[in-house]
């Protein structure tokens, strides 16, 4: 086949990537002006559909995908991406996972949370519970309920107290300060029985709860970050399943095993360096609803993006 036959539009091909290579034809062959390339767009277009009022490549999209033709690409995309299914005998993750986007991007699945989901179906039954469980080495985030923010550290001090790394929680998933390891020494996966560790990844220490220290704004136990051990148990809020493991996307509550303090978030600012932060403590109050925190596996977060 000519490579001109090859930049003809037909409906095996999504818009956009067939005005990718068109471009990229027009380029080697030095058609390097827009008003040219988009002639010789509209010329490799079949009359059927009318493009001889577009002026600009987006208009020239806009027009192919309300034509009935993509509307059939993407139906026919949807069934190659409902049908795919990772082969468990060669384990190609790598060619799953970018099929996997491809027909996405083909049949125009855009919402994340969508793709998320539908990928974890693909996934073998042992193989998907497996990746949901929170185990020893695990990254994860913190997002407090209440406020949607995300359990942050940063190498900024406290100007009272202890003086150590700052906890808070924060706006957006900053990646790594946002970014938690779960480390314990029992059985692989993390149940309300375990006593563990969580390490920040940003600054390499672990949050602490400070029985000697206020916090900034509200005066209750100081929350920082330190070279210290400070374990922690973690408890569903509330669950039918007899299953006491801890699963990525589950609504905890989070405490120091020693001291038994219940971390906390609340929509109270503190300001350091002119920089304002959402405060982050410790209690020993009764449990509400500021003590919710939604932890969710990274690894899962980031599998597709």
């Amino acid at each position: 086949m000519e490579l001109l036959e090859l930049v003809k539009y037909d409906e095996t091909i999504h818009p956009e990537v067939w005005l990718n290579k068109v471009k990229l034809y027009c380029y080697k062959n030095q058609i390097t002006k827009d008003e040219n390339i988009i002639k010789f767009c509209k010329s490799m277009i079949h009359p059927s559909i009318d493009v001889s009022k577009a002026n600009t490549f987006e208009e020239i999209l806009n027009i192919l995908k309300t034509d009935f033709l993509f509307t059939s690409f993407k139906q026919f995309a949807k069934g190659k991406l409902y049908m795919l299914n990772l082969d468990m005998g060669n384990k190609n993750y790598i060619k799953f996972i970018n099929l996997f986007r491809e027909y996405c991007y083909e049949a125009e699945v855009n919402d994340l949370d969508e793709q998320k989901e539908m990928l974890l179906r693909k996934l073998p039954r042992p193989s998907y519970q497996e990746r949901r469980l929170i185990g020893s080495g695990s990254c994860v985030t913190l997002k407090h309920v209440a406020t949607g923010k995300y359990l942050t550290a940063r190498h900024v001090r406290y100007k009272t107290g202890s003086k150590r790394s700052i906890v808070y929680a924060s706006e957006t998933l900053s990646n790594p300060n946002s970014l938690w390891t779960a480390y314990h020494e029992d059985d692989p996966a993390i149940s309300g029985k375990s006593k563990f560790l969580l390490i920040n990844k940003g600054i390499d220490e672990g949050i602490t709860i400070s029985k000697s220290y206020k916090s900034p704004s509200s005066g209750k136990y100081e929350v920082c970050c330190s070279k210290l051990d400070c374990m922690f148990l973690i408890n569903k809020v509330s669950t039918n399943d007899i299953d006491d493991c801890i699963k990525t996307k589950e609504i905890v509550n989070i405490r120091d095993a020693e001291q038994n303090f219940i971390l906390r978030s609340h929509d109270v600012p503190f300001t350091i360096n002119n920089e304002t932060y959402q405060e982050v403590v410790g209690h020993e109050e009764r449990i509400g609803g500021n003590d919710k925190w939604c932890i969710e596996l990274f690894e899962i977060i980031q599998v597709i993006y």
